[in-house]
């Protein structure tokens, strides 16, 4: 598989992916969130599909894809039997939340609630595997990870204030 990624600007960004097989992938992100996918077939110079997608919508379809809500059988059973139990989540920090100005460690999100932040995504940056010394900004999307108990309890946490 061949991944490349190109800017496009005042648009957002282009991803093109090459499968084994030989078709063809662009996933074009809007600075406004919306996301294009288009499909080549092998040697084709149209698309043959286009799918546009909100970013709630996208979000959604990358975590079925990542195997947050189903994982086929496989050889390696315990990985499958792992990713059974994960939830993935994005939570936007609303404005006047209880988790800004707040680093990960002293909000202890691990011990209160169960679940782990991954990433944080802020403007155009992508912060993976942030520290706990990690201070939390309105605006912010953070993305945790746990069981599905937990990850609810975090989210009714954060709607809650």
């Amino acid at each position: 598989m061949f991944v490349k990624e190109g800017e496009l600007p005042g648009i957002g960004k282009k991803y093109t992916i090459k499968t084994e097989k030989g078709d063809l992938l662009v996933v074009v992100i809007h600075y406004t969130g919306k996301r294009e996918i288009y499909y080549f077939e092998e040697e084709e110079e149209e698309p043959t599909a286009v799918i546009e997608l909100t970013d709630e919508e996208a979000r959604t379809l990358g975590t079925i894809l990542v195997g947050a809500l189903f994982q086929p059988t496989s050889d390696e059973e315990k990985i499958g039997f792992l990713m059974k139990h994960l939830v993935f989540e994005w939570v936007k920090v609303p404005k006047n939340s209880f988790l800004v100005n707040k680093t990960i460690k002293d909000l202890e999100i691990r011990k209160k609630w169960g679940v782990i932040v991954v990433a944080v995504i802020r403007d155009e940056n992508v912060i993976v595997s942030p520290s706990p010394l990690f201070k939390i900004e309105e605006g912010d999307t953070l993305v945790v990870v746990g069981n599905l108990e937990s990850v609810k309890k975090f989210l009714k946490a954060v709607e809650e204030g």
